[in-house]
């Protein structure tokens, strides 16, 4: 649930409020710097009505033509009920189309579109100032630092 930022500055303006052993949760910490991050990505989407979720769908089609949507869906973390509703927003707008797959019906091929293409560029431009300004918070040397353990934290050996 989202709080109005008159209902927020309230909150500052009481009491300081205990965290308790919040703050010393790994999970805590990286879920409020994700927000913070979505936040930043949101504003930097708003006038191309893309979410940063959307925004990552867009750039895995277009890097994968032909992905379906059981495949990006899994490379995203998602279920694919969640994906549909991304999927049809695109669709709708014309940034993307679906293909049923000859060799099995059920099954669609996700391409992007030329609107889509031109969207995704000038998109990408303000998500990169976006990264670049959350980026420029950390050192070359902290920023792979973090992404080596953010990639350690879900389980991989390396941050690709």
């Amino acid at each position: 649930m989202r709080r109005s930022a008159a209902v927020a500055a309230k909150e500052a303006d009481g009491p300081q409020l205990d965290f308790d052993e919040l703050p010393g949760y790994v999970g805590y910490q990286v879920r409020r710097a994700q927000t913070q991050i979505f936040a930043d990505l949101e504003a930097a989407l708003k006038e191309f009505e893309l979410t940063p979720g959307s925004f990552g769908v867009l750039t895995l089609i277009r890097a994968n033509p032909g992905i379906t949507q059981v495949a990006l869906a899994a490379a995203l973390g998602i279920d694919k009920s969640t994906m549909s509703p991304v999927i049809f927003r695109l669709e709708s707008r014309g940034l993307i189309r679906r293909k049923v797959q000859l060799d099995d019906r059920r099954r669609h091929a996700l391409f992007i579109e030329k609107a889509g293409e031109a969207v995704f560029i000038t998109a990408r431009e303000r998500v990169r100032a976006a990264e670049a300004g959350v980026a420029a918070r950390l050192t070359k040397a902290e920023q792979r630092v973090l992404t080596r353990l953010l990639a350690k934290l879900m389980g991989r050996a390396d941050p690709a």
